[in-house]
């Protein structure tokens, strides 16, 4: 679980503050974390279904201890199950999924390239 947590923190840009030349208005910067936050909770749940749909696939869980799992991992975390139903997020999990290692998790997967993935999906 921490492990995923770490790896898709990196992928969501979760840190990261943008480089911009003058700081912007207060409004706006909220506007701004906002919309990255939404991103990042987006990133995570894509994670977490593009791992347990690997699983499941394996065999290793069934669809039901898999929906547990997640509804735990993201509860954990004060995230709404629900966010698994967002189309975006069902769209960035099937592209995450072919990336996968045998584990079923992204270790071989380079952090740009899964930043990208799931940036141009979410």
């Amino acid at each position: 679980m921490l492990r995923w947590v770490v790896v898709l923190m990196a992928c969501s840009g979760i840190g990261q503050a943008p480089a911009l030349a003058d700081p912007l208005p207060d409004t706006v910067q909220r506007r701004v974390t906002r919309i990255e936050l939404a991103r990042s909770i987006r990133a995570f749940a894509a994670g977490t279904l593009a791992n347990a749909t690997c699983l499941i696939d394996k065999g290793e869980l069934n669809r039901r201890q898999a929906d547990a799992a997640m509804s735990f991992a993201l509860s954990e975390l004060g995230i709404h199950p629900a966010v698994l139903r967002n189309p975006q997020v069902e769209k960035a999990a099937e592209l995450l999924k072919p990336q996968l290692d045998s584990g079923c998790g992204l270790s071989e997967l380079d952090e740009a390239t899964a930043r990208q993935l799931i940036q141009d999906e979410l």
